[in-house]
């Protein structure tokens, strides 16, 4: 079962992919949009979610 590993991206990566600002990350994840680990002081964003995101973000374009 390859699908059931996630794949996960940085702040950094997921602010890029999405093409976002700090701050809207920070608003999507605390607003419970985005799969999230914290790992230390870090934030991971699932790939998967950031791409509903993105296709949401579109949409409403």
């Amino acid at each position: 079962m390859e699908n059931s590993k996630k794949s996960w991206l940085s702040s950094k990566e997921a602010m890029k992919k999405a093409k976002i600002k700090d701050c809207d990350l920070m608003h999507h994840r605390i607003h419970g949009d985005l799969a999230f680990e914290k790992r230390g002081n870090a934030y991971f964003y699932s790939e998967e979610s950031i791409e509903k995101l993105k296709s949401i973000k579109n949409n409403q374009s």
